[in-house]
C-alpha cells in the first residue's frame, strides 16, 4: 500500500554535469533535509555507516554523479577519517560500482523515495540516514533548525505537521522557508524531485504554480502522501526495488 510510483531518478539527463566542489554548496541550497544531514555528517566525521551510505550514495547518483565521481568523492572523504586507501579499494569501492550496476547482477539501482526512507530502516545510535522529521526528537529537530536560520513561526509550523506525523509536509514546508516561497507548486515525494525542484526554481528554470486552494486542501495531500496511492500498482521499474535493494545492502560492509 505504500508502493512509490512516481518518476524513479533511474535515467540521468544531467549525469556528469555536476562537479565535486559544488556538493557543499548544493546541500546547503538544494538538499532536502535528510541529505544535507548526511551530508554534513559525512564531512564532519568522514565516515557514514550502512544506511548512510545506502541513502545518500544513490542520491548523489540521482542527481548526477557518475561512478567516477562517486568513488572519488566517497574515497577522498573516507580517507581523512580511519580508512586508507587500500582498505577502501577493497572494502567500499566494489560496493559503490554495484550500486551503478558495473557489478553482480549488472542493477541500476534507484534512489529513496520518501515513503522508503520513512517506511524503512529506521537509523539506530550513531546512524545519520532515515527522514529527519520522521525519525529526529522534535526538540532535536527544532534545534538544527534553528541552526540552519530557520525563522521561529516557521520552525512551529513544521513542528505542528510532524506532531501530525505529516513529514512530507513537513518537509514541503521547509522548502518553502528555505527557497522563499508561499507555496512550492508540487507534491513532494522523492529527495531527488525536491533537488531538482529546487535547482530549477533557483536557476529560474520554472515559474511557481499555485495549486488550487480549496478546504482542506493539505488534509487531502497528507493523505494522499501518507498513503501513497493504496490501490495502485508500482510500475515496472519499481516492482522488485526493494529485493534488488536487499541484494545491494549485502555487499555494503557495516562499519
Amino acid at each position: 500500500s505504500h508502493s512509490y510510483v512516481g518518476p524513479d531518478y533511474s535515467v540521468q539527463k544531467n549525469t556528469g554535469k555536476i562537479s565535486l566542489e559544488q556538493i557543499d554548496t548544493l546541500s546547503v541550497k538544494s538538499f532536502p533535509l535528510c541529505m544535507r544531514q548526511l551530508h554534513k555528517a559525512l564531512r564532519d566525521n568522514h565516515h557514514l555507516r550502512h544506511g548512510g551510505r545506502m541513502q545518500y550514495g544513490l542520491f548523489l547518483k540521482g542527481i548526477g554523479l557518475t561512478l567516477e565521481q562517486a568513488l572519488e568523492f566517497w574515497k577522498k572523504e573516507f580517507i581523512r577519517g580511519k580508512v586508507d586507501a587500500d582498505k577502501f579499494d577493497k572494502g567500499y569501492a566494489y560496493s559503490i560500482r554495484h550500486s551503478y550496476g558495473k557489478e553482480g547482477k549488472r542493477t541500476d539501482y534507484t534512489p529513496y523515495s520518501c515513503m522508503k526512507i520513512i517506511m524503512s530502516n529506521p537509523p539506530s545510535q550513531g546512524d545519520y540516514h532515515g527522514c529527519p522529521f520522521r525519525h529526529s526528537d522534535p526538540e532535536l529537530l527544532k534545534q538544527k533548525l534553528q541552526s540552519y536560520k530557520i525563522p521561529p513561526s516557521g520552525i512551529t509550523q513544521i513542528l505542528e505537521l510532524v506532531k501530525g506525523m505529516h513529514y512530507q509536509l513537513a518537509c514541503q514546508k521547509y522548502f518553502e522557508l528555505t527557497h522563499d516561497v508561499d507555496d512550492i507548486g508540487f507534491s513532494l515525494n522523492h529527495p531527488n524531485q525536491y533537488f531538482t525542484e529546487s535547482q530549477r526554481l533557483l536557476t529560474g528554470g520554472r515559474e511557481l504554480k499555485k495549486e488550487p486552494s480549496n478546504s482542506g486542501n493539505s488534509q487531502q495531500k497528507s493523505n494522499s502522501q501518507e498513503s501513497m496511492n493504496s490501490n495502485s500498482t508500482p510500475t515496472s521499474s519499481n516492482t522488485t526495488t526493494d529485493a534488488e535493494l536487499e541484494g545491494l545492502e549485502a555487499y555494503f560492509t557495516e562499519d
